[in-house]
């Protein structure tokens, strides 16, 4: 005989979801009793767990995924029968931890027992494997883990931002690769390698591609998209300068690790084409990018079409796809807040790096 989930087999039915007020309910029979003829402390604790638990899922977005870190029960009455009432509220939430409390009241609206707890919080859903995992994005909407081949950039793909380098409006397009080593996820913290000198932020809408594609047009372009996600594309400013002036390739001045913070990723079919959207970044709280996804000088579809006459492309890959106007430097201690519109946040903290630091 298979045996029921813990909470279908207790007869906990959660009535409302709120961040203010859940409430969760259980009807007391027989097997919810110890010797005595006194609920179980299990059972009491299941239904505060419950009812705290229904708070903070109320309280994140539907993507997100949490997991109960601790649950303190203070118990004050017994109880045998009857109905048992449990409410949850959270107190305090941030983006990796929620902390809630509630309590239990009987029939007669005398509280049993009261509950504080803390839950851990995830953007994504929790993979599995321990450790460090290969380099990866997550789907928002399912939770899936997508592995990542390759990160793509686009140089000179908004025209503010090619004048404020000192280029002229016609230059052609740059294609650079980052190792997918780079990847940093929302809440990490991007690590300044030693004597690295200017380091630059630039937001980027970035295009995950979701099936293999070589030299395909234009059109068929966009069609080999998954979806979006926004990124930073952090810069060594200084050895990108050095390299441009000796004609040499960019890769040192873009790979370091944690050089490729990403957020969750957006369905194409919810974003479209990925024009018209807006795009910002704050730095400690202060506007320092904004420009909207119509600035681009090629959109989505043509510059799939482009890095697959370079490449083949495959599934997982990521297209960094050109920031616009108001880059500038970031230090240790700085926090980044990227947006795009119909896509998602990203939040990173930045640190110098320690000695042998990976930063992942």
């Amino acid at each position: 005989m298979t045996t029921p989930p813990f909470n279908q087999y207790l007869g906990v039915k959660v009535e409302r979801f709120d961040p203010d007020k859940s409430i969760a309910t259980l009807r007391l029979a027989a097997h919810h009793l110890n010797r005595r003829g006194v609920a179980h402390g299990g059972v009491v604790s299941s239904l505060l767990d419950s009812a705290l638990g229904a708070a903070v899922i109320a309280s994140i977005p539907k993507e997100w995924w949490c997991a109960t870190i601790s649950l303190s029960v203070q118990f004050l009455e017994g109880v045998g029968e009857g109905t048992l009432t449990g409410t949850g509220r959270v107190v305090r939430r941030g983006r990796r931890v929620a902390f809630a409390q509630g309590e239990i009241r009987d029939q007669k609206d005398r509280i049993i027992a009261v509950a504080q707890g803390s839950w851990h919080l995830w953007p994504f859903r929790p993979g599995m494997q321990g450790g460090e995992s290969s380099p990866h994005v997550i789907v928002a909407a399912t939770g899936e883990s997508i592995k990542v081949g390759k990160i793509i950039g686009i140089g000179r793909n908004y025209a503010h931002h090619i004048l404020e380098m000192g280029g002229g409006a016609g230059d052609a397009p740059v294609l650079f690769t980052k190792p997918a080593g780079a990847i940093l996820h929302d809440g990490g913290t991007i690590r300044i390698p030693p004597e690295a000198g200017a380091v630059h932020h630039e937001v980027e809408m970035v295009a995950v591609i979701g099936k293999r594609c070589t030299a395909v047009s234009r059109e068929e372009g966009i069609e080999h998209v998954l979806g979006f996600a926004v990124g930073l594309d952090m810069t060594l400013r200084d050895l990108q300068k050095q390299a441009r002036e000796r004609g040499e390739p960019w890769a040192a001045a873009k790979g370091f690790d944690t050089s490729a913070p990403v957020s969750t990723v957006t369905l194409r079919d919810q974003v479209g084409d990925g024009s018209g959207l807006r795009i910002t970044l704050d730095r400690n709280g202060k506007r320092c990018q904004e420009g909207t996804t119509s600035e681009m000088i090629r959109g989505v579809g043509e510059l799939v079409a482009f890095a697959s006459r370079q490449m083949t492309l495959e599934r997982g890959d990521l297209l960094f796809t050109g920031t616009p106007a108001g880059v500038g430097p970031i230090a240790p201690g700085d926090v980044l807040e990227a947006r795009l519109e119909k896509v998602g946040s990203l939040r990173v903290e930045v640190a110098a790096a320690e000695s042998g630091h990976r930063g992942r």
